[in-house]
């Protein structure tokens, strides 16, 4: 069996996907020298934050290629990580 043909465990390009983890570092850096207000400021880094996070989990966690139930394992406890985030948010922009 020929492993290159429609393998469901392909082969990720992994310098692909650190050249996307550094370009959105730079756009974050980038981002916090515009002295953008905090209350822009914060939530747009959240935002490329948990883009970064996906891109880690999806490839470098194989939790793109792996069981369903490793990825409910990671995602059912950021519904209250995102919850706490967002409180602790809005009191600091206030």
């Amino acid at each position: 069996m020929n492993h290159s043909e429609g393998s469901a465990h392909s082969r990720p390009n992994y310098f692909l996907v650190f050249v996307g983890l550094l370009a959105l570092t730079v756009i974050e850096v980038g981002i916090t020298m515009l002295g953008i207000p905090d209350g822009i400021l914060v939530p747009s880094l959240l935002v490329f934050m948990l883009f970064k996070v996906v891109l880690v989990a999806m490839f470098y966690m194989h939790l793109r290629v792996d069981s369903r139930w490793f990825s409910y394992m990671f995602l059912i406890p950021l519904a209250p990580v995102a919850l706490i985030m967002f409180v602790l948010l809005v009191g600091y922009t206030k």
